[in-house]
């Protein structure tokens, strides 16, 4: 991913809807987990915007590739965290709670190896969230400016997920009221040849960047409840089996 990127989100992460739509899901998540004191691994963490929704369920650690988005997050409040590949986590087995994906496995040219890490170090009876950017055919210049190799579908990550030996206890979309428009958008441009070299990340002004933070708070609990069946964005929540229990 692009340094240049990474600066970018920085700038947007407090405000702009689709972090704070990011924050929302992962209140809904701690929630569901009852999760309180437990020790959880922010994977792919970047500039680290989901640490404050996180830490409501214990201690979180952040894991990221890249020093220069670690050092972003750094800079205003200090956090555990360590700079490593999500291939190697310099971590014991068993020891997350939760591990929390967020965006990072469409960054890896291949997903089994870590799959098997995030499984490795999670404890039995642990979960593992995800979220993904979906549908290939919406594929721009603002997924090879992020690194990405690959979008999904709700089925395609669920069926990753539970390769890596995992149980998949639910599956949903998010980000569904503006994807026709999205689709539109993106679609037009790149007939047009007017795609952008960056990504789609943008301030959006007042009062639409309100209007779009309340569409998916909405959304985040129509998703956790009962589930959302498109969207520009796939989620998974899984466990892991406890010791002897076979794989679903």
């Amino acid at each position: 991913m692009r340094p240049d990127e990474f600066a970018k989100m920085r700038a947007l992460e407090e405000t702009n809807w689709w972090f704070r739509g990011r924050r929302y899901l992962l209140r809904r998540l701690i929630s569901r987990l009852g999760l309180r004191d437990g020790l959880i691994l922010d994977a792919g963490c970047g500039t680290g915007f989901a640490r404050g929704e996180l830490s409501q369920g214990g201690t979180v650690i952040g894991l990221d590739a890249s020093h220069d988005a670690l050092c972003l997050g750094l800079s205003d409040t200090p956090v555990a965290c360590c700079v490593s590949s999500i291939e190697s986590v310099p971590f014991p087995p068993n020891t997350f709670d939760l591990i929390v994906a967020m965006d990072l496995i469409e960054h890896l040219e291949a997903e089994a190896p870590a799959l098997r890490e995030m499984r490795r170090v999670c404890k039995p009876g642990g979960h593992l969230f995800i979220t993904v950017p979906a549908y290939q055919s919406l594929w721009s210049r603002h997924d090879e400016a992020l690194g990405h190799y690959r979008r999904y579908t709700t089925s395609r990550i669920a069926d990753t997920v539970r390769a890596g030996g995992f149980d998949v206890q639910k599956k949903f979309s998010l980000v569904s009221t503006i994807l026709p428009g999205a689709a539109i958008f993106r679609l037009l441009r790149r007939k047009l040849g007017r795609e952008s070299n960056g990504t789609d990340l943008f301030p959006v002004p007042e009062p639409f960047n309100f209007i779009l933070s309340l569409v998916m708070r909405a959304e985040c609990a129509l998703g956790w409840s009962i589930g959302l069946p498109f969207g520009l964005t796939a989620c998974v929540l899984a466990r892991k089996p406890l010791d002897g229990e076979r794989t679903q």
